[in-house]
């Protein structure tokens, strides 16, 4: 059933906290990019004259140039900034002196020394003489504080690093601007790269002298693999510690080495895992991004070049974001509509290739070379270089690294279980590609060749296939009516044992006459009773007991008791995925109708990670047009919809509709579906009007094909009552309101969470109308009901108290609107972060009241005051 809107006292939230690239720094010039090398020289010429302390008179070369006049006048206080950086004020520009100077200062930051420099930046250690807190502080150096180009990536790279909390991504602990030079501070991240932990690895592996290139006795692993190991050693009593006598000489052969490859390579998923969900692509994952902690811990760094959804990447034309040998194919063809979070991944891949054989997985001499192999070649099997890397690994890293998008994991989550899987001795999801599978693939990429060589195959074939045909079509037509005989029979079979366990199970204990308590069972209890026993009753039926788990998930959620509909749907998704003999369709719904829960639940990580490759497996084994694929298209749009991303939430809804109009006969439920919820993102994106339309149009239909009592009808009159309410009418709002109210109470009883809803929303329009002794009953009956269907901090139930609360500001019952509003903000910024919309609502509410009793305090004080003294 679609969820009904309830009401919001704002615009929509949108894609609040997503990074927005460029709005962070002040004062870049862009007017550089482009321009003439004589104006660029002239500027460079005059930031040296005031780096070395000469007076420059601005109108007089503004007069020597008249038609940059305006332009050198918009640049010199960038320029006047690093002269006076340079000449003291407490603030000295990073490189401009000695790099052993310990009163070098910038920003509030003491220099300590130069760590690095990237494709954009200079990083140097740091003390924050404040906090008096070490850190890694990160400048554009004086060649590239003008270019606008170079600015704009340090921006996005500090702007996403700040935007994204995850304990293996680099955070940001301060970010500015003086003086027209930009800065960011991050921890100070005591280890190395993966890069250094790679020469590292060379350097140990090619020592002279040695046969094989192994290393020379009594020489061990150094810092960084020394660390690696022993923190892995520690973590597992010990086991997996750095060589000893009798273990391998060469590290990159000890099982220790590549459990520590492998747990490594699936933290870098997770993170990245993390940056997906919330619309960024990193775009330049390669070792030298990869850092590794005193402890063995690794944090992703420089997201300089990342794809920000919503937002361009910093490229122009002819650029190709990222390091050339760790490159997607996608990005090497240039094919920018095809980089998403598949390109990550093949990096991750390729990066982890090197790790266990300390050759890079493509090769070249020249940047066309290294490009051609990166886009047709496949990247070979690690065991080639190094024969004692576990199976299981070269399997994941194949995966990682196919040269065909849709042959990659899926997502980084997914890769991060399968190095989850490996690290814990358990089998691993992707499986090996066999040599057909490499031909196919080589003849997608290969055409032409493929052409021929086919040419030549289908002569020496032809002979051998008009042999054998009438045989072997004899053979499948018997075997394709056993086949429908025992699935006939089986189907049978399943449909009596359901059939049996509904009527046993859960009709006849709602009989007076085999239960005295019937008259008083409601269908919620029927269904719990049921429960109970079908956990026992089909031991040796797993595709029985999974069918019973999905109607009984089916049941509970069309009763919002959300939380027990999860625990069905996930035992039927546990179930089918571990038989084989239900077709694909069954186990889709059942992942599809998990994620439609998680959603409701709040969970739109989890619910989203599990949707989108049931989406695309929906849709690529039963086609687009299947229900189970409509279906799933929803559900993952809801999930869109619901975290902000409405301009996909719209597209995704429109390809639902536009798939169902291909397939005649389908249940016009579905159509039905995407068009309720198409108006759910009207109104979101206050495009009022335009929802308003559809919901009327919508609401006849249902009325006619449905009945006006109908649940989904009444949801749809409940999203029309909302339209009008955003459009001032409120009294058309309240008439419809209470008619859903009462309807819902009769239909679905007190307990649903539409009830619920339906309560607040006319709780909602009665406060507008200031009529607040009326809706506070119904706002406190609402709170209740949600916390009973939803759970206390579900972000709808958190929402509907910050109302409540607000509604009790109004009646003057201040203490117990603080006791709601306190705990309600600290939900809402552990659930949703202290940026999301409603975080600041309910902490705009909560400082509001707050002003509003230090204000009223001298008065309560003077009047008791008053009253003592008589």
């Amino acid at each position: 059933m679609p969820e009904r809107e309830q009401h919001d006292d704002g615009s929509p939230s949108g894609a609040a906290g997503r990074p927005r690239a460029g709005a962070m720094l002040s004062g870049s010039h862009s007017g550089l990019d482009g321009q003439a090398p004589a104006l660029v020289e002239l500027v460079e010429e005059t930031t040296r004259r005031l780096l070395e302390g000469e007076e420059v008179d601005l109108d007089r070369l503004a007069a020597e140039h008249p038609d940059w006049a305006d332009l050198l006048r918009g640049l010199m206080p960038a320029m006047q900034g690093l002269a006076d950086l340079r000449d003291g004020d407490g603030a000295v520009l990073p490189g401009d002196g000695p790099a052993t100077d310990e009163d070098a200062t910038f920003a509030g930051f003491r220099i300590v020394r130069e760590v690095g420099r990237g494709g954009v930046g200079v990083v140097y250690e740091a003390e924050q003489v404040a906090l008096r807190r070490r850190v890694a502080l990160k400048i554009l150096p004086q060649s590239s504080a003008l270019d606008p180009r170079a600015l704009r990536r340090f921006q996005l790279e500090a702007q996403v690093a700040g935007w994204l909390q995850h304990p293996r991504i680099v955070p940001v602990h301060d970010v500015g601007l003086v003086r027209g030079v930009p800065y960011y501070a991050m921890p100070l991240i005591e280890g190395g790269s993966l890069a250094d932990l790679l020469a590292e690895l060379r350097e140990l592996e090619a020592m002279p002298g040695q046969p094989d290139g192994e290393p020379s006795a009594g020489r061990g692993p150094g810092g960084l693999l020394a660390g690696l190991l022993a923190s892995r050693s520690s973590a597992e009593g010990g086991a997996g510690a750095a060589p000893s006598p009798g273990a391998p000489a060469s590290p990159l052969r000890s099982p220790a080495y590549f459990r520590a490859v492998a747990e490594l390579g699936m933290q870098a998923a997770e993170a990245l895992g993390y940056a997906h969900d919330r619309g960024v692509i990193h775009r330049d994952i390669k070792p030298a991004n990869l850092l590794i902690d005193r402890r063995g811990e690794l944090w992703i760094a420089d997201f300089g070049m990342a794809d920000v959804q919503g937002e361009a990447g910093v490229t122009i034309t002819g650029d190709l974001p990222g390091t050339l040998r760790y490159m997607s194919p996608e990005q090497a063809l240039g094919k920018r509509a095809l980089i998403d979070r598949r390109t990550d991944i093949y990096s991750l891949g390729v990066t982890l290739f090197e790790m266990l054989t300390l050759r890079p997985a493509v090769s070249g001499e020249d940047r066309q070379e290294i490009l051609r192999r990166v886009a047709e070649e496949e990247t070979p099997s690690p065991r080639r270089l190094n024969p004692a890397v576990p199976p299981d690994l070269v399997t994941i890293v194949a995966r990682a690294t196919a040269k065909d998008p849709s042959n990659r994991y899926e997502t980084a989550w997914r890769l991060a279980e399968d190095l989850d899987r490996f690290l814990g001795g358990r089998p691993i999801l992707a499986r090996p590609v066999g040599p057909i599978a490499r031909a196919w693939r080589w003849c997608r990429r290969k055409p032409a060749l493929a052409g021929l060589a086919g040419s030549l195959a289908a002569s020496v074939v032809v002979v051998l296939v008009a042999v054998t045909w009438s045989w072997r079509e004899a053979l499948r037509q018997r075997d394709l009516v056993v086949a429908a005989e025992l699935e006939a029979r089986g189907q049978a079979a399943k449909a009596a044992a359901i059939n049996r366990f509904l009527i046993e199970g859960l009709l006849e204990r709602a009989e007076p006459a085999s239960n005295p308590a019937a008259s008083r069972v409601t269908l919620s209890e029927a269904l719990d009773r049921a429960a109970r026993t079908v956990g026992t009753s089909f031991l040796d039926q797993p595709d029985v007991e999974a069918a019973i788990q999905l109607a009984i998930g089916r049941a509970y959620h069309g009763l919002g008791e959300y939380f027990k509909s999860e625990a069905h749907y996930r035992a039927a998704h546990n179930l089918l995925q571990g038989i084989y003999g239900p077709g694909p369709a069954e186990r889709l719904e059942a992942a599809s109708g998990l994620g439609h829960v998680l959603s409701h639940l709040g969970r739109w990580e989890e619910a989203e990670r599990l949707l989108r490759p049931t989406l695309d497996d929906a849709r690529r084994l039963l086609g687009r047009p299947h229900g189970t694929s409509l279906a799933a298209a929803e559900n993952l749009a809801e999930v869109l919809r619901a975290t902000g991303r409405l301009d996909e939430a719209e597209a995704l809804y429109r390809d639902s509709l536009d798939d169902a109009r291909l397939a005649p006969g389908l249940d016009p439920e579905i159509r039905f579906s995407a068009r309720f919820n198409l108006g759910d993102v009207y109104l979101r994106q206050r495009r009022f009007a335009e929802a308003e339309a559809l919901y009327r149009d919508l609401l006849e239909e249902q009325s006619r094909e449905k009945g006006p009592e109908h649940p989904d009808t009444l949801t749809t009159r409940n999203n029309l009552g909302t339209t009008l309410e955003k459009l001032d009418r409120l009294e058309e709002a309240e008439r419809i309101f209470r008619d859903c109210l009462g309807v819902d109470r009769r239909v679905l009883g007190d307990h649903h969470p539409d009830t619920a809803t339906a309560m607040y929303n006319l709780g909602h329009v009665l406060r507008r109308e200031g009529r607040l002794e009326e809706a506070e009953p119904l706002m406190r009956r609402s709170v209740a009901e949600r916390r009973q269907s939803y759970g206390a901090e579900h972000p709808a139930t958190l929402y509907i108290t910050s109302g409540l609360a607000e509604l009790l500001m109004a009646r003057g019952e201040a203490d117990e609107a603080v006791a709601l509003l306190r705990p309600c903000l600290d939900a809402q910024a552990r659930v949703l972060g202290r940026g999301h919309r409603d975080t600041m609502l309910t902490a705009g509410r909560l400082e509001a009241l707050t002003q509003i009793r230090a204000r009223l305090a001298p008065r309560d004080a003077d009047h008791s005051g008053g009253m003592a003294d008589r």
